[in-house]
């Protein structure tokens, strides 16, 4: 759902965390003239001229976009060559296709926030537009569906997080990057003629090697990954940062990381997917995570 001051994403409910905030403060409320919420400051939205006894069962969207994602979108447009383009709020199944005869393709119908084609409208990369409540188990669940089926397909996922704001020059190299990658490997996660519920579940995000740049040939942060629900997010830049400017230079560290990359794609792969697991490292890495902030160690954009 989105926030119906906004637009952002609010989960389940009608306002973002941060419009609830005001809302609490009574800057907000639901208008009890007009049903709506706003300002409360602001006047009541003007009336439609529609006939208020005539029931519409579909409305048009006021706009594909919300405020926050109009800033990613023009940093994207920004960030790519000449030639290309970019699509908001673009369904699955409008640039990716089974091949097999399954009657029915519901694992498709799930938009993504943009699409980057080249001259040829060829699909190149797929970006998501990541707020907290991408962090809540079932966002993660459909993220990671969203993923296995473009990396599947051969389309690489640029995860960009709102709580960083628009940083035009990191989505610049990134955007670069991934498209002097190409062609790039694809990722067999799903067995032919089966459907959206028999997936080859062992074929997670979080129990192959993540690389630091997707596409590169480093290791990444498997239980970070899995707890967080991207190896692109400020918890787990953190982390990375910490890796390789500390446990990296010293006999210990490495030592440190070799058994943690002989071990965590296991534990991930066998436990990834408990609530428990997920539970106990989260709140370990969140103390990790604190402890090296406070040491300095920043939580912005990062490349391997």
């Amino acid at each position: 759902m989105k926030c119906k001051i906004c637009g952002a994403e609010s989960g389940k409910y009608p306002l973002c965390p941060a419009c609830n905030i005001k809302k609490e403060k009574g800057e907000i409320y639901k208008c009890t003239k007009c049903g709506n919420w706003h300002y409360a400051n602001a006047e009541c939205p003007a009336p439609s001229n529609e006939n208020p006894d005539e029931q519409f069962l579909y409305d048009a969207r006021k706009t594909l976009v919300s405020k926050s994602e109009r800033a990613f979108f023009e940093a994207l447009k920004a960030s790519v060559p000449e030639g290309y383009h970019v699509f908001p709020q673009i369904n699955l199944a409008s640039f990716i296709e089974r091949t097999d005869d399954a009657r029915f393709h519901n694992e498709l119908f799930r938009n993504v926030d943009f699409l980057i084609t080249n001259e040829e409208f060829q699909p190149r990369i797929v970006v998501e537009i990541n707020d907290q409540t991408h962090l809540n188990n079932d966002r993660k669940e459909r993220d990671k569906k969203v993923q296995r089926i473009c990396e599947e397909a051969g389309i690489p996922v640029l995860k960009l997080w709102t709580s960083y704001g628009v940083n035009q020059e990191y989505i610049n190299g990134r955007v670069t990057e991934i498209l002097a990658a190409y062609p790039v490997a694809r990722i067999h996660h799903f067995d032919k003629n089966t459907d959206d519920r028999k997936s080859t579940e062992e074929f997670s995000e979080s129990n192959r090697p993540i690389p630091s740049s997707r596409f590169g040939s480093k290791k990444g942060c498997y239980v970070a990954t899995c707890v967080y629900g991207s190896y692109d997010c400020p918890q787990v830049w953190v982390l990375r940062r910490y890796r390789d400017k500390v446990l990296s230079n010293n006999v210990f560290g490495r030592w440190f990381i070799k058994v943690y990359y002989a071990i965590s794609p296991t534990a991930v792969n066998k436990f990834g997917k408990s609530n428990w697991f997920v539970r106990i490292c989260k709140r370990a890495l969140d103390k990790i995570v604190n402890t090296l902030q406070s040491k300095g160690f920043e939580d912005t954009p990062y490349n391997d």
